[in-house]
């Protein structure tokens, strides 16, 4: 049985850590009108779209030209400590994920400073020691929360 592994990446933004982790918990079907390079549709397949039991298919590109299927649910909730895990499944993420999970964390800068900072983590593990490692989707992950703070902050 192949090891769980974790990678992260923390991004700067702009907005209060409250309207950051609202776009995450109860907007995140918009992203395909803010990336559309990237997020094709999205689909409510289950649930209403806000809490456990909701299921969405994605369509999506890391940037390259395949277009990829993903069904995502929400894992756990946390709004006290502004934290969402989504698990994936029935996905081609890559031939090489056995499982996939991600997790968005908001918290803010400092009590003084305006903005906030968004962590992600990704757990996967992998069929074999010699794959390489799901590095794009921290990329795209990054690409999101830039797109969603400059959304947000538009007149």
């Amino acid at each position: 049985m192949a090891q769980v592994k974790k990678i992260e990446k923390e991004c700067e933004v702009r907005c209060p850590v409250d309207k950051m982790y609202e776009f995450f918990r109860y907007n995140i079907a918009q992203f395909t009108k803010i990336l559309p390079e990237h997020y094709k549709s999205c689909e409510l397949l289950e649930g209403d779209g806000k809490g456990y039991g909701t299921v969405r298919l994605w369509t999506y590109t890391l940037g390259g030209p395949e277009v990829m299927v993903a069904k995502e649910a929400f894992k756990a909730i946390d709004d006290a400590n502004k934290t969402i895990t989504y698990r994936i499944f029935d996905a081609r993420l890559e031939p090489y994920v056995q499982e996939f999970r991600y997790r968005s964390q908001s918290r803010s800068k400092c009590q003084r400073i305006f903005g906030s900072l968004v962590k992600w983590h990704v757990l996967y593990e992998k069929e074999h020691e010699d794959h390489p490692h799901p590095h794009p989707y921290l990329e795209l992950f990054s690409k999101v929360t830039n797109a969603i703070d400059s959304h947000l902050h538009k007149p």
